[in-house]
């Protein structure tokens, strides 16, 4: 029934989600691709755009390998606004509480804004504008894994340009 439900909500274009993408817009969009997210260790990307009727429109979520996901915007789309994706469930190999450089320099290639969700609940807005990750919710904003554990690589600062991400990948290795 969940599933009926998810794709339901693809399928339409949402009032709500043409207002705003705002953070509790996101943690309700992201809540149920999350699930999945962890459940199946995946990363599930997507986009946002607009229609013809000038709403906005999100793809259904597109499963990807446990660090990489690529989605395609869908036909219906008249405008690309944005990109999301997950980060999939929590492994001790890999620091994804924050967008990863690599994410950050794929929109900012795309010429989009980019949300990106993370195993401990944050949500995070690759911002084109000023080529930042800006965390817009904190720690179980949305759906977490369960086995997330906080203590496991460097804390989390509320934003990163291109260098903070570079340096973050680097120290992670050594964390």
């Amino acid at each position: 029934m969940r599933i009926i439900a998810l794709a339901a909500a693809f399928a339409i274009a949402t009032p709500a989600l043409a207002e705003d993408l705002s953070a509790q817009y996101l943690a309700e969009f992201f809540g149920p691709i999350q699930e999945l997210s962890i459940a199946n260790e995946r990363e599930y990307c997507g986009y946002f755009g607009y229609n013809d009727a000038g709403e906005v429109i999100a793809t259904k979520p597109k499963k990807g390998l446990e660090d990489s996901c690529q989605a395609e915007p869908s036909d219906e789309m008249v405008e690309v606004i944005a990109s999301y994706h997950t980060h999939g469930a929590f492994h001790y190999e890999a620091d994804a509480e924050t967008p990863s450089s690599t994410d950050l320099e794929a929109d900012l290639d795309e010429g989009v804004d980019g949300y990106v969700a993370t195993p401990g609940g944050r949500i995070w807005m690759n911002d084109y504008d000023t080529e930042r990750a800006i965390m817009l919710c904190g720690r179980n904003c949305t759906v977490s894994d369960p086995d997330y554990d906080s203590t496991a690589f460097p804390p989390v600062n509320g934003s990163y340009d291109l260098d903070g991400l570079y340096d973050r990948d680097e120290s992670s290795d050594d964390y």
